[in-house]
């Protein structure tokens, strides 16, 4: 009977400590996957081996190295791109049937500004974005929080007007 009384005790302890660790984590907030462990819709057709790790965690391949001026610091940036989540679902674009967007580089994602580093006007590059490079916790319309990214990105020109 005591040890029964014991064990019932021990068992809504055991309860209450398991219900406080479950409240301290916001479970609506998906878990971040590294790029490594990530697994992508094959209509995006992603092969890690073909990238190449920067030191921000961000991955990029040249899928067509441009004949252009080389981009290095923030300039203007005048691109045609696309933006899927790893289950191939599309959440922006800009396509090439259309006018280039124009943005100022220092003012989009440190994934976009750190990926972009030595391309050339001309190219298309496609990049792998953690969340921590990309839109973090909180997401950003469309994209889900802690989101890996993939961008395809045709760089048309720099020093474009905004």
């Amino acid at each position: 009977m005591r040890l029964s009384r014991s064990l019932r005790r021990l068992a809504a302890v055991g309860g209450v400590l398991f219900l406080a660790a479950c409240a301290a984590e916001d479970l609506t907030i998906p878990k971040v996957i590294p790029i490594e462990q990530q697994t992508w819709a094959t209509s995006l057709q992603v092969t890690l081996s073909q990238f190449t790790k920067l030191s921000s965690g961000v991955y990029y391949a040249d899928s067509l190295v441009g004949s252009g001026t080389v981009l290095t610091g923030n300039p203007t940036v005048s691109v045609y791109y696309s933006a899927y989540l790893p289950s191939g679902t599309k959440v922006d674009e800009r396509p090439s049937s259309g006018t280039p967007v124009c943005f100022s580089l220092a003012g989009l994602i440190p994934g976009w500004q750190s990926g972009l580093q030595g391309m050339k006007v001309g190219g298309k590059r496609r990049l792998l974005i953690p969340p921590d490079q990309a839109y973090g916790s909180g997401g950003a319309g469309a994209i889900p929080g802690n989101s890996n990214l993939l961008f395809n990105i045709e760089l048309k020109g720099t020093g474009c007007t905004p």
